[in-house]
């Protein structure tokens, strides 16, 4: 105690700025109170202190455990919002956890599903299973054609028992038909009896008509041969007055006939009459016509003069303008003829000027040949001479080249082997692997085979309680067995 109180003391001693330094400072009033309050009287003791400050300790321990329990302070009422927290936290977590865990279940369904339908697909796009599926299709439609024959028997069956009911009414039909015309034959038979006798009565009937009409027709014909005398004596008369009417009328012809002479004697003498007159009109337009050709003559030989006047007129006018046209012609011949020589002369002049030119450009062309050859040979000996040092250069070159080539083709042949035996291992490697995926390769095979034989015998079976045809699927099993031993 005496220590604590000296370094308290101490403490209190120490300046601001080292106190702060080395933590939190109280006085010594201050810590007298506190150990006053927690285990009742100061004791600077060594085995007093140590008790109290043991006691002290539990004091504080319980008040701490008991304010732990608290809910109305604050800090109970933050540990108990932290502790309100913590739950909704841990809460929240484990909804979120199982939504995750559902999620990833669902998400494990889903590719699970897709896995098998995508093994289904590879599995039912294989060749044998398309062939076991079109017999099991082929054994379908077996069955539903033997299910149709069986339809079409009992069809049948049926059109049959229809056709004999149908047999059996129209038998009916026959009877009632046969009975019906008996009926209609009696009655027609005493209908025949009745009109027979009322044909009978009808033909004496008739026969007494007959009579009468006879007689009456004989007395008709009597009267008509009367009749007919005195239509033959009629007739005579009206002959004898037609012929006397046809002479009278001959007679009358005659006359006609003689009138008609005198009238075309009187024509024909009209009609030379007329022809005079028109031969004279003709003559009279003859003469019409000369004289009218005559003037068109007359008139035709003045138009003429009259034009042949224009001509000369005209013509001595084209001369006078023919002199005129004829002397500046001259004219410009001779201004032609001067412009030409000129142009002769000048261009003479430059032919000369020319030739001058080209003849000087020849021997600069020659003197400069000249220089260029003697260039050239100087640079060909010069080239002569260092292509001999490059030559030797270049063996030497090539032989350092050769020399490379062989060493390099040593290394060359050396990494050949060395890939030839790592081509080798790597051959070997694949073969083994090559055998390894083979086995594998065949024990996939056999369980498919057998997961595939088992399909089939419970397609088979599953077919066969349904009672189908399943003798296209023995036939592909059995094909299939042979292809798999082969």
């Amino acid at each position: 105690g005496a220590s604590l109180s000296l370094s308290c003391s101490r403490e209190v001693a120490l300046p601001p700025r080292a106190a702060m330094a080395a933590g939190i400072v109280i006085s010594a009033s201050d810590l007298d109170r506190i150990r006053g309050s927690v285990g009742g009287t100061v004791d600077f003791g060594g085995s007093s202190g140590a008790g109290a400050r043991a006691s002290a300790k539990a004091l504080h321990d319980q008040s701490l455990a008991r304010s732990k329990t608290w809910g109305n302070t604050l800090e109970g009422s933050r540990r108990k919002k932290a502790e309100d927290r913590k739950k909704k936290l841990e809460v929240e977590e484990f909804d979120r956890q199982k939504v995750d865990a559902e999620e990833a279940k669902i998400q494990l369904d889903q590719r699970k599903a897709t896995i098998e339908r995508a093994n289904k697909l590879l599995y039912d796009e294989s060749d044998r299973i398309k062939s076991f599926h079109s017999k099991m299709m082929m054994c379908d439609v077996l069955a539903e054609r033997e299910a149709q024959v069986g339809l079409k028997g009992e069809l049948k069956k049926l059109e049959q028992i229809r056709e004999d009911r149908f047999l059996e009414m129209e038998k009916q039909n026959y009877r009632r038909m046969l009975e019906r015309e008996m009926k209609e034959k009696e009655t027609k038979e005493d209908l025949s009896k009745m009109a027979s006798k009322a044909q009978k009565h009808q033909l004496a009937e008739y026969k007494e008509k007959r009579y009468r009409e006879i007689e009456d027709q004989m007395l008709e014909g009597e009267l008509l041969r009367r009749k007919a005398i005195e239509d033959l004596e009629g007739e005579r008369s009206a002959e004898h007055g037609r012929r006397t009417q046809a002479v009278n009328a001959m007679q009358e012809t005659q006359k006609a006939n003689e009138y008609l002479k005198q009238i075309k004697a009187e024509d024909a003498l009209r009609q030379q009459r007329e022809e005079e007159k028109i031969q004279e009109y003709a003559v009279r337009k003859e003469k019409m016509l000369h004289l009218r050709k005559a003037k068109e003559e007359e008139v035709f030989q003045q138009k003429q003069a009259q034009r042949n006047l224009m001509i000369d007129a005209q013509s001595k006018r084209l001369g006078e303008m023919q002199n005129d046209e004829e002397e500046r012609v001259d004219r410009q011949v001779a201004e032609k003829e001067a412009s030409d020589e000129s142009k002769r002369l000048a261009k003479q002049e430059a032919k000369h000027r020319w030739e001058n030119d080209i003849q000087n450009s020849r021997a600069a062309q020659i003197q400069r040949k000249q220089m260029i050859r003697q260039r050239e040979r100087g640079e060909d000996a010069e080239t002569a001479q260092f292509l001999g040092e490059w030559c030797k250069v270049l063996d030497k070159h090539e032989q350092e080249e050769i020399e490379a080539k062989g060493l390099a083709a040593r290394k060359l042949s050396q990494e050949h082997k060395k890939q030839v035996e790592i081509a080798r291992q790597r051959h070997e490697s694949g073969k083994r692997q090559e055998e390894h995926v083979s086995i594998h390769a065949r024990k996939a095979i056999e369980a498919d085979t057998v997961e595939f034989h088992q399909y089939a015998e419970v397609a088979i079976k599953n077919y066969a309680s349904e009672g189908k045809n399943v003798i296209p699927l023995i036939k592909e099993l059995r094909e299939f067995r042979k292809r798999v031993l082969q």
